[in-house]
């Protein structure tokens, strides 16, 4: 499993190295039992015809005299067939015995009942040299080992070779079959992770990863109908609430005897803020198509509103034209500088800078900022950081409806 680590982090590549490996080890294993077999046949022959060729031998040199026997070996020494030779003709040069020379020893002993040495030459052909007992002498029996040569081993590792490319290749295919699904889970878990409801994921893969996309797209419907049902709660409420914020507002500036008018207008402006806030966050979660439009006049304008409510932000313009939400941006820019206004403090600026594949949207203050650690508590909604906000009657959802509208 390290190896497979080492290899490659993917699933993709993990499956694919496992079945290429699992072939070349079949592939190897079945090349040596095939070479293994091949050597227990070929001893299988020698053998048989090492035998006949003595018991030929031995009849032969048994109905001739002593004196004669050398002249009908040397008669018979011909070249490419099997003959016998006297020890003083060793080979002048010997090579290591192929794999069959042992079990052929060990059958040759058993059968002439001493032991039988074998030797390789290879100095004009291929030929095996066997010290042999023949009547009351010891010879050389040479045996051509042309007729009994395997076949070349180029066309077997040629055949090798392809069926391995195919092997690879089938891998590949089957390890991108297995993968792919889960691939289209990961991407639609990430638009899900990001508040976007992704789209159903196709079904398709082994059982068991069907199983999980299968449960994963129930899991994903019944987050999306929770989520609406949510969306349309906090919507109406809010949009209920306006209702008597706004004649609430309207009495109290109708009555001239109030002692505290001004504290109370302000509370109830700070209500139909955080009620604004409550709708916009419930609508940070619809999905709408982008369209072409001029991110420098969107920023332009969402200025102009915080400049009547005197606000002092400097602008340094940029152009660009991105394809987006406008409705969207204008509630990340708003809440970003109703956030540097209420928490940070003056200078404010703004500056836009457009790139070849990007554009980057600059809020600054001069404010004590947020502590690292409570960066991502500031991100989640009704989060309210006691710390930097003091008595302030905030939602805590400023910084979250910024979150959804960037991701």
């Amino acid at each position: 499993m390290k190896l497979l680590a080492r290899f490659g982090g993917t699933l993709f590549l993990r499956l694919a190295a496992l079945v290429v490996l699992a072939v070349l080890a079949s592939q190897v294993f079945t090349l040596w039992l095939t070479e293994q077999q091949k050597s227990a046949l070929l001893a299988r022959q020698l053998y048989a015809q090492v035998l006949d060729t003595l018991a030929d031998y031995e009849e032969a040199l048994d109905r001739l005299p002593a004196a004669e026997r050398d002249t009908f070996l040397l008669r018979n020494n011909l070249p490419g067939l099997p003959r016998l030779l006297p020890l003083a003709q060793a080979p002048a040069e010997t090579f290591p015995a192929p794999p069959f020379a042992a079990p052929l020893e060990a059958w040759l002993g058993n059968a002439v009942g001493e032991p039988v040495s074998v030797r390789m030459s290879r100095a004009e052909r291929r030929e095996l040299w066997l010290k042999v007992p023949v009547l009351d002498s010891h010879y050389w029996l040479v045996m051509p080992l042309r007729r009994y040569l395997p076949p070349a081993l180029r066309p077997t590792l040629q055949a090798a070779g392809l069926v391995a490319l195919l092997s690879v290749l089938a891998a590949f295919a089957l390890a991108w079959r297995t993968t792919r699904p889960l691939s289209r889970l990961a991407n639609a878990a990430r638009h899900l992770e990001a508040g976007r409801m992704p789209q159903a994921v196709p079904v398709s893969g082994p059982r068991e990863v069907r199983d999980v996309i299968e449960r994963f797209n129930t899991m994903a419907l019944a987050l999306d109908k929770a989520a609406s049902e949510r969306r349309l709660m906090l919507a109406g409420l809010s949009h209920d609430l306006r209702t008597p914020l706004t004649r609430l507002k309207l009495a109290v500036e109708l009555q001239d005897d109030l002692g505290d008018k001004p504290g109370m207008l302000n509370d109830i402006d700070e209500l139909s803020r955080i009620v604004g806030q409550f709708i916009d966050f419930a609508r940070s979660e619809e999905t709408r198509p982008l369209t072409p439009l001029a991110l420098g006049e969107l920023v332009d304008n969402v200025l102009t509103r915080f400049r009547r409510d005197d606000m002092d932000v400097a602008w340094q313009r940029g152009d660009a034209t991105i394809n987006g939400d406008a409705l969207a941006l204008q509630r990340l820019l708003s809440n970003l500088l109703e956030n540097a206004r209420r928490y940070g403090r003056a200078p404010f600026s703004v500056s836009l800078q457009p790139g070849a594949s990007h554009c980057e949207l600059r809020v600054h203050d001069s404010g004590a900022g947020i502590a690292p650690e409570l960066q991502q508590a500031a991100l989640t909604p009704f989060e309210r950081l006691a710390a930097h906000r003091g008595s302030d009657g905030g939602s805590g959802l400023g910084l979250a409806i910024v979150s959804r509208v960037v991701a």
